[in-house]
């Protein structure tokens, strides 16, 4: 889990979003990511909405499959 409050991660990874609150304002977009210990990506998953989370189930079957391949 990541507490981005000042959008840091958010701006290096390309996350941003502008949202439709006024004043609009930069928001980061909704984004669960699996990554390996070596650093790799494994997984990821975004919503096309900032207001939008990836469903429980989606998150735990990503993290079946590849637990399981570990």
């Amino acid at each position: 889990m990541l507490s981005d409050q000042d959008l840091e991660a958010t701006t290096a990874l390309g996350l941003q979003n502008v949202g439709t609150n006024l004043p609009p304002r930069p928001l980061p977009v909704p984004t669960s990511v699996l990554v390996s210990a070596q650093g790799i990506v494994l997984w990821i998953d975004q919503a096309e909405h900032y207001t939008d989370r990836s469903d429980i189930s989606v998150v735990k079957a990503a993290l079946d499959i590849y637990l399981d391949s570990a």
